[in-house]
């Protein structure tokens, strides 16, 4: 009878020892793997909470489309009434006329009026940093001595000696938004702007200037329209004709803070 082979017990005993040193390792560096990981030495861990934190941060500074249209209603109404004042990095030095002014024409010709109504026009454009000094208002136009409104007792009232006239010369502008941006409750907007000739009741532009200056004294426009035209020189402003322009423009920026009041303006930029 044939001997069987047999395996010697050393032999045995360190096949199973290679085994377990392999196991072992295999373990050891998986270990020293998920160390790595959960430290983000290995690969570049997020925390959850820091992504969710992120994502609500960056959401929390996206400018909506309803807010940018308000924004540039806002920018648009400031700027026929207080570019003279461009660049703005102190809201107080506004003359308080013109504030005054301002505020009745968003109120209306109204036969009362009341400081509270002037005090909430001036806090829907520039919050309760701009305050307002009630006094007579003024007529803008240089023609007429006597006031506009008469201010007495918390009331404002047309002024019956005041006679009727035609409105004064007024310019208009016309704003072409290049960027917007959120940064919790600062918006701040950048507009290439376009400013008209002086005019007023039938109003026909037939120039626009890069700044306020310039359409004030009539100097350096950018556009002019047919001086030929018997029946209307006026200026028909397409986007077209715009970009014929856009580069010789500076830039406005507008600053604005956010609050349960609205859109209140802060600083106003030119470069």
């Amino acid at each position: 009878m044939e001997e069987k082979e047999t395996i010697p017990e050393k032999k045995k005993s360190n096949k199973g020892l290679i085994i377990i040193i392999i196991i072992l390792v295999v373990a050891l560096l998986g270990a020293l793997a998920y160390i790595g990981y959960d430290k983000g030495i290995i690969f570049q861990k997020k925390d959850s909470n820091t992504t969710k934190e992120e994502s609500s941060k960056k959401d929390n500074n996206k400018l909506s489309q309803e807010d940018l249209d308000r924004i540039n209603d806002i920018t648009k109404e400031i700027s026929n009434d207080f570019a003279m004042y461009y660049p703005i990095n102190d809201l107080s030095k506004i003359d308080n006329q013109d504030l005054l002014l301002f505020a009745l024409k968003k109120i209306g010709w109204n036969e009362e009026i009341t400081t509270k109504q002037i005090e909430n026009q001036i806090k829907d454009y520039f919050g309760t940093s701009v305050k307002v000094k009630h006094e007579d208002i003024e007529c803008p136009s240089n023609e007429h001595d006597e006031p506009l409104y008469l201010y007495e007792d918390g009331v404002y009232k047309p002024n019956e000696d005041h006679g009727g006239h035609g409105g004064p010369g007024s310019i208009y502008t016309e704003l072409f938004n290049i960027s917007s941006e959120k940064n919790n409750n600062t918006i701040t907007v950048s507009y290439k702007m376009l400013y008209s000739n002086s005019c007023s009741d039938t109003c026909i532009i037939d120039k626009y200037y890069k700044s306020y200056e310039d359409s004030i004294n009539d100097e350096n426009a950018v556009l002019t329209g047919n001086e030929d035209s018997e029946d209307n020189p006026g200026i028909n402003l397409t986007e077209d004709l715009y970009k014929t322009v856009e580069k010789e423009l500076p830039v406005t920026t507008f600053i604005f803070e956010k609050d349960s009041n609205g859109f209140n303006l802060k600083e106003v930029k030119i470069k």
